[in-house]
């Protein structure tokens, strides 16, 4: 086997970096200098990613009995039932599903770590849709842009009212389009 030792640069939360020396497989390394150079960044950014992917996900995935699945599997899924039916499951899946992945995962709830749960958990790392939000006056307003039709914005508009009503006694206001969800909520306390 031939190995190639990387230094590695990584950022801890209170930004400062630390070197860690590692050796990896050359066949590994090449594919990450490939991938980086086909993505633009550098392979310490790489790794990076990688490594905080691992640290805020990735490790917790097998202990929340978690499973990738294609997207095109979920759809076909919510085909087979209807709008009323995909808003009921939400419903009742956001009831305490959520509310046990963070608090393993956080080991508490608040509306920081619920808002945490749904940019990382189901937008980032789950994929669920892309993650965007902006905070105006006294508003922080959140939108998620997916690609699993109707049924899967009325799937997340019960599973996002349950897991707010049932974790934060929240009654937001959420919007649904065939592709996204918007979500207002009064702004955090800075």
């Amino acid at each position: 086997k031939l190995w190639l030792r990387c230094i590695l640069m990584t950022t801890l939360p209170s930004t400062v970096s630390s070197v860690r020396s590692f050796r990896i497989d050359k066949g590994f390394a090449e594919i990450l200098h490939h991938e980086a150079d086909r993505m633009g960044i550098s392979v310490n950014a790489m790794m990076n990613s990688i490594l905080k992917q691992y640290t805020e996900f990735t490790r917790f995935q097998s202990k929340l009995d978690m499973i990738v699945i294609n997207r095109a599997i979920f759809k076909s899924v919510l085909k087979c039932i209807e709008e009323n039916q995909a808003y009921n499951l939400g419903l009742e899946m956001g009831k305490e599903l959520p509310n046990d992945i963070i608090l393993f995962w956080k080991k508490h709830v608040s509306i920081e770590s619920v808002i945490e749960y749904i940019e990382k958990v189901l937008c980032i790392y789950g994929r669920i849709g892309t993650y965007d939000e902006i905070t105006e006056s006294n508003l922080k307003i959140i939108v998620i842009r997916h690609r699993i039709g109707l049924k899967g914005s009325k799937f997340l508009l019960g599973y996002l009212q349950s897991l707010f009503k049932n974790m934060l006694e929240l009654d937001c206001e959420i919007q649904i389009t065939d592709h996204s969800i918007k979500i207002q909520l009064p702004a955090l306390e800075e």
